[in-house]
C-alpha cells in the first residue's frame, strides 16, 4: 500500500506545473533574518522553505503532491497535498496564494501564515 501511495504521489506531483514561482525562501522580517523567538532563548525563527517535491519549516518537511496551479492576474493560486512528519505522517490541504510579491499559505483552509516575502540570500 505504501508503494502504491508513493508511486501515485509521483506520478501526480509531476502533473501539476507552474508552482515554480513559489520556489525559494518565504517568511516575515523576523524568520527571513532568524532572529531569535525569545531574547534568550536558543530557537530561531524559520521561513519557509517551498521546493519542486518539499515544503520545509525549521525542523518539520512536508512532502508536496502538487494538484493544480493557476496563473491570476494578480500571481498564482496553487494547491498541494503536504505529507508532513516521520514517525507520524499528518496530511494537510496546502492553498498557496501568491499576489504580487506576498504569499499566503492555507493548511486545511482554516490556518494561514502570511503575507510572507520572499527572503533575500
Amino acid at each position: 500500500m505504501r508503494l502504491f501511495v508513493f508511486v501515485t504521489g509521483f506520478f501526480l506531483s509531476s502533473i501539476a506545473t507552474g508552482h515554480e514561482a513559489l520556489h525559494g525562501l518565504w517568511g516575515t522580517e523576523a524568520q527571513c533574518a532568524r532572529t531569535l523567538i525569545t531574547p534568550q532563548g536558543t530557537k530561531r525563527a524559520s521561513p519557509f522553505d517551498i521546493r519542486a517535491d518539499w515544503l520545509g519549516h525549521g525542523d518539520v518537511w512536508c512532502r508536496l503532491l502538487w494538484s493544480s496551479v493557476v496563473a491570476t492576474d494578480s500571481g498564482t493560486v496553487a494547491m498541494a497535498k503536504g505529507l508532513c512528519g516521520e514517525d507520524a505522517v499528518r496530511d494537510y490541504q496546502i492553498r498557496f496564494n501568491l499576489a504580487g510579491d506576498a504569499l499566503t499559505i492555507i493548511w486545511n483552509m482554516q490556518h494561514n501564515n502570511g503575507p510572507l516575502r520572499r527572503c533575500v540570500q
